[in-house]
This record gives C-alpha cells, sequence and structure tokens, in this order.
C-alpha cells in the first residue's frame, strides 16, 4: 500500500510535503516498518515495544514551529500514529450512501456523520483496512450537530479502537490528523492521512484546515496522541474551512444514540430579529443592530414569509427554523416588503451564552 502524507497550514509556516511517503507492508507486521535499525544486518527488523502517546514532545505542541527539527518531530508523530489510526478507520456503506467512520470501543461501536447512518435500524456494510468484512446496524444520533451512532454486530470479536479525547484539553492552533476513505473503500490504499491546524472550536463545531473530500464523512478527527477529538461532517468553502462534529457531543449524547433515539436541538444560531405573527407570515417589530438581519438589510416592518423554502406562520416557527441551522451558515429568507416579495440572505451568527 502507498499513503501520502501531505502537510497544509494556514499559519507561519506554509509547507507541503510532497516527498514524505510510507510504505505499509500488508504481507507482515505493519510495526516492522518503523523499527528498523541501521546498525542490524540487511534484512533483520528489530522489534520495538508501540510508541507512548499519552505524552507529547515540546516541538509537536509548539503552535508555530521554530525550526526544522521541530517540523521532524511532527512528521515523526504522525508516523508513529498511522497504524493505531488507520486499523479503527472504517469504510461504510448504508444502501446507496457511503461514508466513513472510526471504532471506538472493543465491542464495536462506530462514530460517524448523521448524514452518512441515515435513520436507525439501516443495515450497514463495512471494510477495515486489512479488508475484513463486518456488519451492523445504524442507531440513534443528534441530527442537528449531525452525530450519528452504528454498532457492529458480526463477526463477533475485539475490535481495533481510538479513544476519544477529553476536549476540555483543546486549543486552538492544535495539529491533528483527519482520516477516511474519500471515494470509498480502495484495496490498494489505506485510509489517507492528512495533516492540519484546528482553527476553530466550541461545543457545537471543530474547524480545520485537514482538507476533506467526498467519502470522507464520518471519519475520525484526531489529536496526535492518537485521541478522536471530532468526526468529519462537511467540506468548506476552502481548504481552511473543513467542519467536524467535536466528540464531546457523542459523549454527551451516548446513552440516547445507543437507544436508537434520534433527537435535534437548538444550535444557538441567532437572526437578531423580533417579530409577531400576522395572516402572511410573521411581521418584523426589531431589528436588533449590528446582528445577521440587520447587515442583510431587514427591516422593522418587513414580514417574513419563509425560510430556505418553509413557509414561516409564527414566529416560533422562525426561532425553530433558526435553531436548525447551523451558525455562520448563509440562509435565504423571503421577506414581503411594501407588496413585493424580495429575497435576502443573511449569515446566521450565535447566540452569546449567559453566565
Amino acid at each position: 500500500m502507498l499513503l501520502s502524507l501531505t502537510v497544509r497550514s494556514r499559519w507561519r509556516w506554509s509547507l507541503l510535503l510532497t516527498g514524505v511517503v510510507v510504505f505499509l507492508n500488508t504481507s507482515s507486521d505493519v510495526r516492522s516498518v518503523f523499527a528498523q535499525d541501521s546498525k542490524a544486518p540487511v534484512g533483520q527488523t528489530v522489534r520495538v515495544e508501540k510508541p507512548d502517546f499519552s505524552t507529547l514532545s515540546p516541538g509537536v505542541v509548539k503552535i508555530v514551529p521554530d525550526s526544522i527539527d521541530d517540523l521532524r518531530e511532527i512528521e515523526d508523530r504522525v508516523q508513529a500514529l498511522i497504524e493505531k489510526v488507520t486499523e479503527s478507520t472504517v469504510a461504510l456503506q448504508v444502501g446507496l450512501a457511503q461514508g466513513s467512520g472510526v471504532i471506538v470501543s472493543p465491542d464495536g461501536y462506530v462514530l460517524t456523520a448523521a448524514h452518512v447512518s441515515g435513520e436507525p435500524g439501516n443495515r450497514v456494510a463495512m471494510r477495515l483496512p486489512d479488508g475484513t468484512h463486518a456488519f451492523g446496524r445504524t442507531l440513534g444520533g443528534n441530527s442537528t450537530l449531525d452525530a450519528s451512532l452504528i454498532k457492529i454486530e458480526s463477526p463477533k470479536r475485539t475490535w481495533p479502537y481510538l479513544k476519544m479525547a477529553d476536549l476540555s484539553e483543546l486549543e486552538t492552533g492544535a495539529w491533528c490528523v483527519v482520516t477516511g476513505h474519500p471515494g470509498g473503500y480502495q484495496e490498494d490504499r489505506a485510509p489517507v492521512i492528512r495533516l492540519g491546524r484546528v482553527i476553530y472550536a466550541d461545543d457545537r463545531v471543530i474547524r480545520t484546515d485537514c482538507e476533506l473530500v467526498g467519502g470522507d464523512s464520518g471519519g475520525p478527527l484526531i489529536d496526535l496522541k492518537g485521541q478522536v477529538i471530532g468526526i468529519n461532517s462537511r467540506i468548506g468553502e476552502d481548504v481552511s474551512f473543513n467542519l467536524h462534529v467535536p466528540v464531546s457531543v457523542y459523549q454527551e449524547g451516548w446513552d440516547q444514540m445507543a437507544a436508537s433515539k434520534t433527537f435535534t436541538l437548538h444550535t444557538d444560531a441567532y437572526l437578531g430579529v423580533q417579530g409577531e405573527g400576522v395572516a402572511q407570515g410573521v411581521r418584523l417589530t426589531k431589528i436588533y443592530p449590528d446582528e445577521p438581519a440587520a447587515r442583510a438589510g431587514m427591516q422593522v416592518g418587513d414580514i417574513v414569509t419563509e425560510f430556505e423554502g418553509i413557509p414561516v406562520k409564527s414566529m416560533d416557527d422562525l426561532i425553530e427554523l433558526v435553531g436548525d441551522e447551523r451558525p455562520g451558515r448563509r440562509v435565504t429568507i423571503t421577506l414581503l416588503r411594501a407588496g413585493e416579495l424580495i429575497e435576502t440572505q443573511p449569515r446566521l451568527g450565535r447566540r452569546e451564552k449567559e453566565e
């Protein structure tokens, strides 16, 4: 197998390590690839213990590398993570949909994106990087934040898995890797590893510059300790705007997901208006200054008739529709103004939480 590692960063260092390739020997112990001793006879492999992933060296935790040595430390850490990360990353086929997932328990619970798994009870066919076939069922999920859970049902065995991280330790600028099966499972290619940074993180979304392509959805975002910090959700408008579901969403909703319950919640998306129901929709009675509605040119007296093509009948409807969207998303709102229908496209903000 051939796996190319690409390092992308929009910070002070802008590097493309196109010369780094790692050959994974599928006919022997993969660990031996990283355990060659220059003093040993040609062809002899010296066995070493698995790397200690619990701590990070100084060069790896720096927000900005200071030297080539720091970059080599990052490269060495990513190489050491390859086996640990790829053996737990699975390709998923749910009906006609395909995507990726990551095993997070020895008994076969798999995290993925809700738009990959669909409704609870769907049959799932899975392939592990070593070619192993597995089958399972979709469980529940948080449809608002695109989080879903799958359970492997057969074969019955102990599965390789990655631990879920404590996100209270996650910092903006931290190095991370993303993986998945872009384009679906391929026998001659392992899951593809891409290195990047955490650009933004909160309890609803993680944004990185780890490039995503079709088929990566549902695959893991991993810190350099080899722990899952998020699940690939959406490809952004450019390579620095890729969005992931924080692993805390799965940790907090685990019981509901495992019980095959699908649930929604308000995303804290914010439009910045007050209004009242009228026959045609919702008449706006207040526009908060310097908020999304005001910046989009919405005015007091406008009547909201549709939100993303859905008719709006009451202020409760509008609140619910806004709350189903993610902050930062640009939405289309149809307004009735002076007897004429017009469209506006505000970019939703985030409601500040009260302390």
